[in-house]
């Protein structure tokens, strides 16, 4: 049990580490990588996309955060259909997926 909970706990430090450290200096996963490209992509207005597999590496779980110009104006439901319509081929290889949706400003 002991064993669980700090490896538990090692996992939310890095998550946090990589979290708040310079994008340029992190080693991203393949699943990583494919979905912020979708997602830069799809929004081009976008301030801030950060996605992080959440499933300990296997990609079977991602957390994205975006902010961007194309949401203003939009509730949060239709904000995240935006998000899931942009990544329709990748949601089918994956258990789940967490969003994060902000308006500039």
């Amino acid at each position: 049990m002991l064993r669980q909970l700090i490896g538990c706990q090692r996992r939310i430090v890095l998550r946090g580490y990589r979290y708040f450290t310079d994008a340029a200096s992190q080693d991203f996963t393949e699943g990583e990588k494919k979905i912020k490209e979708v997602l830069q992509t799809k929004f081009p207005g976008h301030k801030l996309i950060h996605v992080s597999d959440i499933s300990g590496g296997c990609g079977a779980m991602f957390e994205v955060a975006i902010e961007a110009e194309e949401f203003r104006g939009l509730r949060t439901v239709k904000q995240h259909m935006l998000v899931n319509e942009a990544l329709k081929k990748e949601i089918g290889q994956m258990h789940g997926l967490r969003i994060h949706t902000k308006v500039p400003g």
